[in-house]
């Protein structure tokens, strides 16, 4: 009987594994990843070319590139928030004033409100 009743709390902790197993999100995220500009953003008489690393636990990092050269001219830090259907708030909080942008993901296409389209790689 005490064997039964130890297989049943098995099988049934089994069961409950196997069944939330795929409702747990494992950070898939669509954004997680590199995206890199698809043209130039011109900035103070420079064009630069923008990347942006989105990592899995909500940090990042936007990186700067001159467009001539490819020489990496800055990097930011972040963090990004998924806002739901699509909209992404990445938040900087290096400057003397924190502010959010907006970023917005559809397909396999980022953009934000500058106009700036990204791809991912």
């Amino acid at each position: 009987m005490k064997k039964m009743i130890l297989a049943a709390m098995a099988c049934m902790a089994l069961l409950l594994v196997v069944c939330t197993a795929g409702c747990i999100n494992m950070g898939s995220d669509s954004i997680v990843g590199t995206w890199y500009s698809e043209n130039s953003y011109y900035d103070s008489g420079v064009y630069y070319d923008v990347k942006y690393t989105f990592d899995s636990d909500g940090t990042g990092t936007e990186y700067w590139y001159i467009s001539d050269s490819g020489k990496l001219d800055d990097a930011y830090d972040f963090t990004w928030k998924n806002e739901g259907n699509g909209e992404y708030l990445v938040s900087y909080d290096e400057y003397s004033s924190y502010y959010d942008e907006p970023f917005y993901l559809s397909g396999s296409t980022l953009y934000d409100d500058y106009d700036i389209t990204y791809y991912k790689k």
